[in-house]
């Protein structure tokens, strides 16, 4: 069976993007494993509203591709959501062990996994010209 994975990329007013700490010494976007028979845009959308209380909606598939976090390969989906409405609540401590904004990717450890994500990111002009909308 394929690993697969998806993620979500969003921005409060400020324009940082929000970003959370599920492993000791990297952070992550928030997201987790595809359940049989999920999406990976529904996949998305419940990690948001489980883990974050955030309800997503006007999704767009950003990247796509796979990924390798300890020699094991993942099929990873990267959204970023354009509407966005709750609280951001830290729903699941156990799992979770921290949250924040960002307005660098630089400002904290993200897994190498990830290089193919921030390569991507790098060439394009995607989040610059991209807001998240609250309500």
């Amino acid at each position: 069976m394929k690993k697969e994975f998806s993620r979500v990329l969003l921005k409060n007013q400020s324009d940082e993007i929000l970003i959370l700490k599920d492993r000791p010494d990297t952070w992550n976007f928030p997201g987790g494993k595809q359940e049989l028979g999920e999406s990976a845009l529904e996949c998305a959308i419940r990690e948001m509203k489980e883990e974050l209380a955030v309800e997503i909606t006007e999704l767009e598939e950003i990247f796509t591709g796979p990924l390798v976090f300890d020699s094991i390969v993942w099929q990873g989906h990267f959204y970023f959501a354009k509407q966005a409405q709750g609280k951001v609540t830290l729903n699941e401590p156990n799992k979770i062990k921290g949250v924040q904004f960002i307005k660098r990717f630089e400002e904290v450890n993200f897994s190498p996994g990830l290089a193919p994500l921030f390569d991507y990111l790098a060439r394009s002009d995607y989040l610059k010209l991209n807001k998240t909308n609250w309500k």
